[in-house]
């Protein structure tokens, strides 16, 4: 009967040998990428903070002047316009008698007329005269009046009384309007439109 080997005996010592290299491998290899994965946190991680703490400094706003020169202006061949010339005064149509005094109310010697000169107007009233009212009021005082324009105005709605006496052939100009005083009658009227009334114990005359 062949004796056959016994299957728990040892391996023979080629292969117990081969053991250890084994786990010396394997060993080393887990070390190295231990020591490689230690290597890239430790190393490469700090790298990195330090890449992203770094401060960057801030680009200065740069503002760049340009000096432009001055330009002056150059003399223009072309003729300047005339400066507007002040424009002329409306002419009277009837101006004032020369030598006319001012005075803003009067009467004549005979007291019958009164006139008073306004702003706006001059207006005379008359108290006795033989000749229809202009305003349909026989017997009451009868008051003309005329404007700077327009024409003239007759009524008894009022009347004008003034203790200021003037003599006859005086002239009276006051606000563009003018007035004489004659021995037959006053007469009045705007300078600018020359409309006016002669007022008289007779008659009346509107012009």
């Amino acid at each position: 009967m062949t004796w056959l080997p016994d299957h728990g005996e040892d391996a023979p010592a080629s292969q117990r040998s081969r053991g250890p290299l084994y786990f010396l491998i394997a060993s080393a290899t887990i070390l190295f990428l231990v020591l490689a994965f230690i290597f890239y946190t430790v190393v490469i991680g700090q790298g990195r903070d330090l890449g992203e703490d770094q401060p960057t400094t801030p680009s200065a706003d740069v503002t760049e002047t340009t000096d432009t020169p001055e330009q002056t202006a150059e003399p223009s061949d072309e003729p300047s316009e005339p400066a507007d010339e002040p424009s002329e005064e409306p002419t009277p149509v009837r101006p004032a008698p020369e030598g006319a005094i001012e005075a803003t109310a009067f009467t004549t010697p005979a007291s019958n007329i009164h006139c008073r000169i306004n702003d706006s107007n001059v207006e005379c009233s008359i108290y006795a005269y033989d000749y229809p009212s202009p305003g349909q009021c026989e017997g009451i005082t009868a008051t003309y009046s005329v404007g700077v324009e327009g024409e003239v105005d007759a009524d008894c709605q009022y009347f004008v009384r003034t203790n200021e006496i003037y003599d006859y052939g005086t002239s009276v100009a006051l606000n563009g309007f003018a007035c004489t005083l004659e021995q037959d009658g006053v007469t009045c009227w705007s300078e600018m439109s020359g409309h006016g009334f002669n007022l008289k114990r007779a008659d009346d005359t509107i012009f």
